[in-house]
């Protein structure tokens, strides 16, 4: 991209500027054949123009000029080899001289796409000390300076990384790229482009021996247009991507949302005229609970050319008026392929307007509070001289899946790598746990699609909420706050479930099958996040958020009478434990009593040590056996 960029910007440039005077006067037949090469050259008859300029130089090998202007047309012609040619030697020639300038840039370029990054660092220091003072090509030089010396030092000081490709299973077209995966990296989604140039998505599915053969996603997402650049929600049920020309759409490329129920997605929506425009829309990333989304545009408003950009979700389920992530994050060219890792705050996206190795290079960006950090390179070798573009970073901050153009460079595939994070990328990265697992009726078996609400305990503050799936009773959600949680699970028709877990650094996952208990008689159910200080029946404030979902289902289900029962372990005298567990039970009692709930539909009774779930024989199970039981009576 900046490659094109640059040859066209200095191509239009180059051609409507005059060669200055002749530095030495030319023999008649050479002058004669320079004013004939200068016509055609002016007529674009480049061929004619070349003959008469070669004839020039065989009668005077030194003419500035005539080096320069074969220069010039080989460049736009893009011959390489006869363009180095002729600018090195009118530089040579003429090394001070202001026309020398382009020459000396297409110079340093030309090494620097080369990757000798010391000898392009050398002919952009004399191309900029010929250009105008902040003149575009004067601003473009520099920052290419400033990249030579960012390749230098990266070279130097490589990243230890070890490049793996995915394999001809996943790497089955010419091209494919941007990968995503689900927070339990079971599941690979990425964009593949056929011999027919139609870009699709295609999934495919871990197995013991690595990745299944990838499938079209869907046959309600993929058309004989364009879809690609997607993300998918952490639980994989999720998906945003970008289609272009639809009959729906408000721009070029808008992005589109569909969800999966079971084994189906749903039929494409477009987001809508607030998040897309009128402009370029592309390369989403979706938060990992699907409420935060951002993507790259070339709407108005933006830095530069095309921005990263942010919308979230509000209460009403509605896109919000999307925000530039500002000038931390965007420079005055391009920056696209945005990736928020599943933790909410680490950004990694591709820019080429910062000083980096060539093309479009991947940077990272912290959020803290709702300031970004000024982004940094990530560095070499995760980025080369070819465009690097779509990163994805596993929930855990392990691995890494990239798409890397540069390294099958014979056949000009582009091709999905992985490799594992190195140590100065991943200290830099908190990485996020996740819970799995299945909601469904203890009775019958059957899956449940059920609302789940997650808190953390420490804060007392929700920090998630999601269904699980109709048609399987699935669920997957990311764990980023504390180590402490709590889950609600509520159905109508159904009691509603409290669970308590803990995440440490050493567990990636929770597993949690949840069954439902109907709501019919003699069905028990435990108050997991009733806190008491021992020994005491005073309710902790830590105990509210459970309160309050016991009394909102009471409040729903009027009819249904309830018993509340307290529980001890074995500690302490008989008649002491049966005591304190009949006044947890009243406290309990008299929280709903508070909240509304007639006195006559709550029953409160102790147990104290006569009901034990598990032997007191250890902590962990006397922490089982004091607890707080409510029965359908």
């Amino acid at each position: 991209m900046q490659r094109a960029f640059f040859v066209i910007l200095l191509a239009s440039l180059i051609i409507s500027k005059r060669v200055t005077a002749q530095e030495a006067p030319l023999s008649k037949k050479a002058r004669e054949n320079y004013e004939k090469a200068q016509k055609a050259w002016q007529g674009r008859q480049l061929p004619e123009a070349i003959a008469l300029f070669e004839k020039v130089l065989e009668q005077e090998p030194k003419s500035y000029d005539t080096h320069l202007r074969l220069g010039q047309i080989y460049e736009l012609q893009k011959n390489r080899d006869l363009t180095k040619k002729h600018y090195s030697a009118a530089v040579q020639l003429k090394p001070a001289s202001p026309q020398s300038a382009a020459a000396f840039h297409w110079l340093g370029r030309y090494h620097f796409d080369s990757e000798r990054y010391d000898s392009a660092q050398v002919y952009l220091e004399k191309s900029f000390a010929l250009f105008p003072v902040k003149s575009s090509l004067s601003r473009l030089t520099e920052k290419l300076i400033a990249s030579s010396k960012f390749a230098q030092n990266a070279i130097k000081n490589p990243l230890s990384i070890q490049k793996i490709s995915l394999g001809d299973t996943i790497n089955f077209l010419h091209t494919q790229y941007f990968p995503v995966a689900t927070a339990d990296d079971e599941t690979l989604i990425f964009t593949g482009l056929t011999e027919n140039r139609d870009e699709n998505i295609y999934i495919s599915h871990r197995k013991q021996s690595g990745w299944d053969v990838p499938e079209e996603i869907s046959k309600a997402i993929n058309t004989t247009n364009n879809e690609g650049t997607c993300s998918v929600s952490a639980d994989g049920r999720t998906l945003v991507f970008t289609a272009c020309n639809r009959e729906d759409g408000y721009g070029s490329c808008d992005l589109y949302i569909s969800r999966k129920e079971g084994k189906e997605w749903s039929a494409p929506l477009n987001l809508g005229q607030t998040v897309n425009s009128r402009d370029w829309e592309s390369q989403p990333s979706l938060s990992a609970d699907g409420h935060t989304l951002y993507f790259a545009s070339d709407r108005k408003g933006g830095l530069g050319k095309r921005d990263i950009w942010v919308t979230t979700m509000d209460q009403k389920k509605q896109w919000t008026e999307p925000k530039n992530l500002g000038a931390a994050i965007n420079s005055a060219d391009d920056e696209n392929a945005p990736f928020i890792h599943a933790n909410g705050r680490t950004l990694f996206y591709a820019s080429n307007g910062f000083p980096g190795m060539g093309g479009l290079d991947i940077f990272m960006s912290q959020q803290m509070d709702t300031v970004w950090s000024q982004s940094g390179n990530i560095g070499y070798p995760i980025n080369t001289v070819a465009d690097q573009v779509g990163l994805f970073i596993a929930s855990d901050g392990q691995k890494a899946y990239y798409t890397d153009d540069n390294s099958d460079k014979k056949s000009g595939r582009s091709l999905i790598y992985t490799f594992k994070l190195p140590e100065t990328i991943k200290e830099r990265i908190v990485p996020a746990r996740y819970a799995k697992g299945k909601v469904f009726d203890k009775k019958t078996a059957a899956p449940l699609s059920t609302d789940i609400d997650l808190y953390d305990l420490k804060t007392q503050q929700k920090v998630g909420a999601f269904t699980s799936d109709s048609k399987d009773g699935s669920f997957l959600t990311v764990l980023n706050n504390g180590g402490e949680y709590a889950f609600y699970v509520s159905k109508a028709g159904y009691l509603f479930k409290s669970l308590t877990f803990s995440v440490s650094d050493t567990t990636s996952y929770v597993n949690l099958d949840i069954p439902l208990e109907p709501i019919e008689k003699d069905r028990v159910e435990v108050l997991n996040n009733i806190f008491f200080k021992t020994g005491e029946y005073n309710l902790d404030e830590k105990s509210k958020v459970e309160l309050k979902k016991m009394a909102d289902f009471l409040t729903d289900n009027k009819t249904v009478q309830i018993e509340i029962s307290g529980h001890t372990d074995d500690v302490g005298s008989d008649s002491e434990n049966m005591e304190l567990s009949r006044r947890r039970a009243q406290s309990v009692q008299q929280y709903l009593q508070q909240s509304g709930i007639a006195a006559e539909r709550i029953l409160a009774k102790g147990y104290g040590e006569t009901k034990p779930v598990a032997p007191n024989d250890s902590q962990e199970n006397r922490q089982k056996n004091r607890r707080i039981e409510w029965r359908i009576r």
